[in-house]
């Protein structure tokens, strides 16, 4: 008697070809989820910074991934497919929304003999969805003495404090400075600083000019300020360049890549700057 005897009884065969045929609708569908959500992110400003939101907190996942999150659920905070969260020794709820991402495939070879990745659809599900919802860990909260100094790390020139700059901030390329205006507040200098080190990172590290990044400049700043819980009042979305309104998707999603890019740039040096100076646990913490 074989031990797969106790499976038997009420269940019927498994077809592959309808489950790939499934998997392959689910996957068309997360694509025109994709198409239809950047038509409405480059025209609409609330849209736009949907996106944005989702991208600064998701800041390792994929444009598209950021756009599916952005159409689907962005108020998201933690994302796993039903394996992991069990694996987790956390549970979904039974009527838990269901996410759908891409995850990257097997590669395959094109016609003109390319090399390409394919795609597939997955289903995640959020913290808020589960039986840890209540269990949640707060956010581990920074001075803003902390993201200033971790953003002079994550920055490829030197900053000098000025008394007459008429901005509170300016990246100058031909001396590969950042000067600051002094008397700003904290929650204004953090966000100068991140717009400067956005065109300076763009500049240094991608050769794209301020004229070419400002705007892009600007969504990682407001991207990297909401990270860190850092008032974005000052950020206003309600108009989008024209030039991104008249983008076709490709277009888009290629500024939102290089957006993305240039936060991953800052994000990871900050958090290496963050971790490094962190201060030490007192005895009875480590516990």
């Amino acid at each position: 008697m074989s031990i797969y005897d106790v499976f038997s009884g009420g269940g019927r065969a498994f077809n592959k070809e309808e489950w790939a045929a499934a998997k392959q609708e689910q996957r068309r569908e997360a694509y025109e989820l994709i198409d239809n959500t950047c038509a409405e992110i480059a025209a609409d400003g609330g849209a736009f910074q949907r996106y944005l939101d989702v991208q600064g907190h998701f800041d390792r996942y994929s444009v598209n991934n950021a756009i599916l999150v952005s159409a689907q659920m962005p108020e998201a905070t933690q994302l796993k497919d039903y394996a992991s969260w069990k694996q987790s020794r956390v549970y979904v709820d039974k009527d838990a929304r269901k996410i759908t991402i891409l995850e990257p495939g097997k590669e395959y070879q094109r016609e003109d003999g390319s090399k390409a990745v394919g795609y597939n659809a997955k289903v995640v599900y959020d913290v808020s969805q589960t039986s840890a919802k209540d269990r949640q860990q707060p956010q581990e909260q920074r001075t803003m003495r902390e993201l200033v100094s971790a953003m002079i790390d994550a920055s490829p020139v030197s900053f000098v404090p000025v008394d007459d700059l008429e901005l509170p901030a300016f990246y100058d390329s031909s001396q590969q400075t950042i000067f600051i205006r002094t008397g700003l507040n904290e929650e204004q200098l953090f966000v100068s600083m991140a717009k400067e080190v956005s065109v300076a990172v763009f500049d240094c590290k991608h050769k794209e000019s301020r004229d070419s990044s400002e705007f892009k400049s600007f969504c990682v700043a407001y991207m990297v300020s909401s990270r860190y819980g850092v008032d974005t009042k000052g950020f206003s979305f309600d108009k989008l360049p024209k030039e991104y309104e008249e983008m076709d998707e490709q277009g888009l999603k290629g500024e939102l890549g290089k957006m993305r890019d240039v936060l991953g740039e800052i994000q990871s040096d900050m958090y290496k700057s963050l971790e490094k100076n962190k201060p030490p646990k007192a005895k009875g913490q480590e516990r």
